[in-house]
Parts: structure tokens; C-alpha cells; sequence
């Protein structure tokens, strides 16, 4: 049964704004979501295993951009699961994958929830898909029960050293600049989540992972904003420890600076978990 339906959020025109059309063949393949769900099968990840010990506590889970559903069948188990996405094909997948858990379609912009209704909201590997990831993190606040988590685990791609695989610009120069505006924190706006934009390579036959990239996250920023909106942040990382095996020479140096925690290198790593108390 659909928890406390928002009035316009699965309407056509809402998903086709949210999603665009050059997303369209991508996000509504079946070989997607078969490449989704054995990286969602791997839970060895340092973000999941943060995320099921939090589930542990949680009786109303929601999953944001939940693809197929199979994260959201490891963390719900028998609880009370909700996945949201805006693919029809996804939704229709976890459905029939998954049918003791609740699985909707709908813009993860308007989510179909009342205020202060889950316990427990995460995002794994969506935002950086999303052209307005800052509207979607507003939502789950909103969502989100008072003294409720909220995890987001995404590539950090927009760290100073890394870049999405359909980054085009130059990799020195976004360098330069990140290494300033990390050493000068003042340059970043408080209250919005200035990550980079990028232009997606989609089509379905010449697909890569993440080629459907629209957004750069970066864990440092995405703190910043999280503060600013009044959540308390529990835990946090760049995820150093999931480094390539043989990294560049400069990787190794930064990996070496970030795990002795000094600031700005241990928000350098390859990936961002951040879980935050709604208070």
C-alpha cells in the first residue's frame, strides 16, 4: 500500500522532467539493471556495511533511486522497505524480484510521503546521476523522521584528484582550482551544493558505466551542506581503504595523507559515505 501519496508526484510530466529524454533508453534497459544488480550483490562496500548497521534500528526504510531492488532486499530484509525510481523497467524488476517490499515509481524530486515518515532514507550510487541531486537530498530531509538517518554513498568524482568517467575538461586545472577552494572553504556557498556538471555519453549500445553521469559529487562540499541544513553528521569517509590496487604514484601520496586524516586529502577518496541525524 502507497505510504501517504504527494498529489503530483507520479504524474507523466513530472518523470519526464526529471529524467529528460537522452536518459530515456539508458535508464529503461534490461542489461542496465542486470550490470546494477551484481555491483548491488557486492556488499562489501564500507558505505553498506555502515548503512545495514543503521537498518538494524530502522523500521521504515526508503531507498532512493532504488534501481532493482536488490540493495533494498539486503538492508529491509522483513522490515518495512519502500525503493523509489523514476524507470518503469526498474520498478517493474524489483517488483517481480521482490514482492514482499514496496516498490514505486516516481520523481525523486516530489517523493509520495508526508513529512517526518521513515527512519531510515539512503541514496547508493544515484546521485550522481540526477541533474538536481540537491532537490532529491531536500527531499529525504524531508521525509526523514526527527532523530531519523539519512545516507548517501555516491563516486567522488568531484574531488580535486578524480573525475566521472565523461569528464571532458582539464583534469589540471580542475585540480588547481579544488585544491584552492578546499584550502579557501569560504569560497564555497554554504547553503548550496555547488558540485560540477557534467554532460552524459548515453546510448544504449555503446553504454560504460557511468557514462550516464550528470553531476560530480564531493564529499567535502556535500558535509558542508548537509550542516547547513541542521542535520548533525554521525559518520563520514572518503573511503581511502577502496583505492585502486596499483594507484598512481600522486594517488599513493594522497591516499597515504588522507588516511592520516589530514585535511583536505582525507576528502580525497574514491568514494563518499556520509550518514547524518535529522534533529
Amino acid at each position: 500500500m502507497l505510504l501517504f501519496k504527494h498529489p503530483l508526484s507520479t504524474s507523466k510530466e513530472n518523470i519526464h522532467d526529471m529524467k529528460g529524454n537522452i536518459i530515456n533508453p539508458v535508464w529503461e534497459s534490461r542489461k542496465y539493471y542486470d550490470c546494477a544488480k551484481k555491483g548491488s550483490l557486492d556488499t562489501r562496500y564500507f558505505g553498506m556495511k555502515i548503512l545495514k548497521r543503521h537498518a538494524k534500528d530502522a523500521e521504515k526504510i526508503l531507498d532512493l533511486g532504488c534501481g532493482e531492488g536488490t540493495r533494498l532486499k539486503y538492508l529491509a530484509d522483513s522490515k518495512k522497505g519502500v525503493g523509489v525510481d523514476i524507470s518503469g523497467k526498474a520498478i517493474n524488476i524489483a517488483q517481480k524480484s521482490y514482492p514482499n517490499l514496496e516498490f514505486i515509481r516516481a520523481n525523486l524530486e516530489i517523493l509520495p510521503f508526508e513529512d517526518n515518515t521513515f527512519d531510515l532514507v539512503y541514496s547508493a550510487f544515484v546521485l550522481e546521476h540526477l541533474e538536481n541531486p540537491e532537490k532529491v537530498i531536500l527531499e529525504a530531509i524531508r521525509v526523514t523522521k526527527k532523530g531519523g538517518v539519512l545516507g548517501f554513498i555516491a563516486p567522488n568524482y568531484g574531488a580535486p584528484n578524480r573525475a566521472s568517467p565523461v569528464f571532458l575538461g582539464s583534469r589540471l586545472n580542475k585540480f588547481f582550482w579544488g585544491f584552492i577552494y578546499d584550502c579557501i572553504p569560504v569560497l564555497y556557498r554554504k547553503n548550496s551544493l555547488s558540485w560540477s556538471k557534467v554532460k552524459p555519453q548515453v546510448e544504449t549500445k555503446k553504454y560504460f558505466q557511468d557514462s550516464d553521469t550528470q553531476t560530480e559529487p564531493y564529499l567535502r562540499i556535500l558535509i558542508k551542506f548537509l550542516s547547513s541544513k541542521g542535520l548533525k553528521i554521525v559518520e563520514f569517509s572518503s573511503c581511502w581503504e577502496e583505492e585502486l590496487v596499483k594507484p598512481k604514484l600522486h594517488q599513493n601520496i594522497f591516499k597515504f595523507l588522507g588516511k592520516s586524516d589530514i585535511y583536505p586529502f582525507k576528502f580525497w577518496g574514491p568514494h563518499l559515505v556520509v550518514l547524518a541525524n535529522k534533529i
